[in-house]
């Protein structure tokens, strides 16, 4: 986050002021992920209500929907986007490595970058039933053709790693801070 102009700070617990954004790292099992924000669930829904950016990456991205079926039952998301996060029906997983994805027009935080851009991808999981209004990039694994990019409003989510992702990623992550920045 430094080569794009921010000053990160990782936390425990979610301050009520003092930062200018949130980033919903991507890395672990949804349940484990779970376990950690859901004492933090009513502040980072109440910030995000008042208007502060967030931006989820992989698993990150997955805790936005409403629940995920590597979670345990009753583990809800933080519902920040319609659908549900479900494992891919391919044949090898997980799905790793570089992937263009195909960028649809009209997203903030893709904005500049090309179209089949590669991005670098660590999943089983992702996005399924989701709305098409909220979904700004695909990408294709094993001919299968899933959503990578959601944006709604102040919140944003990436399937793949941007922070991997040389200097379309750091594209993507400029674009966010310039939106904090607003």
């Amino acid at each position: 986050m430094r080569k794009v102009g921010a000053v990160p700070k990782i936390v425990s617990n979610i301050p009520d002021h003092g930062f200018d954004g949130i980033i919903i790292p991507g890395v672990g099992s949804y349940s484990g992920a779970f376990r950690k924000i859901d004492e933090e669930k009513s502040i980072i829904k109440r910030l995000v209500e008042e208007g502060y950016p967030i931006l989820g990456i992989c698993l990150g991205l997955q805790l936005m929907f409403k629940w995920s079926e590597e979670g345990n039952p009753g583990e809800e998301g933080l519902g920040f986007f319609k659908g549900v996060v479900r494992k891919l029906p391919v044949k090898r997983l997980p799905h790793i490595g570089w992937n263009n994805i195909e960028v649809i027009d009209g997203s903030t935080i893709l904005e500049g970058l090309e179209n089949n851009c590669r991005m670098y991808f660590v999943h089983s999981y992702a996005p399924a039933d989701y709305d098409p209004n909220e979904a700004f990039a695909f990408s294709n694994y094993d001919n299968y053709r899933f959503p990578v990019v959601f944006e709604k409003k102040n919140i944003f989510g990436t399937q793949f790693h941007p922070e991997k992702s040389w200097s379309p990623g750091l594209k993507i992550l400029g674009n966010f801070v310039n939106y904090c920045r607003r």
